[in-house]
């Protein structure tokens, strides 16, 4: 009897103005990097790896305009 339960991988990034925090649950991995476009590649690049179900954003506001990902992201 298979009794291994398949869990969903997730992933909550708490926004700050210098610097993301980046948590990947139910694999408690938690990293952060620096809230520029090497910071982000450098977190999309480690997330990809884990293949999350979802990826919740908070919402925030950089330099007055919403933050939008970077080209790599896709």
């Amino acid at each position: 009897m298979n009794t291994k339960m398949n869990q969903s991988i997730n992933v909550g990034v708490d926004t700050g103005k210098f610097q993301l925090e980046i948590y990947i649950r139910p694999l408690d991995i938690y990293f952060t990097v620096t809230n520029d476009d090497k910071g982000i590649n450098e977190a999309i690049k480690e997330v990809k790896k884990h293949k999350p179900e979802q990826v919740i954003l908070n919402s925030m506001l950089r330099d007055g305009v919403m933050w939008e990902a970077p080209k790599a992201a896709n």
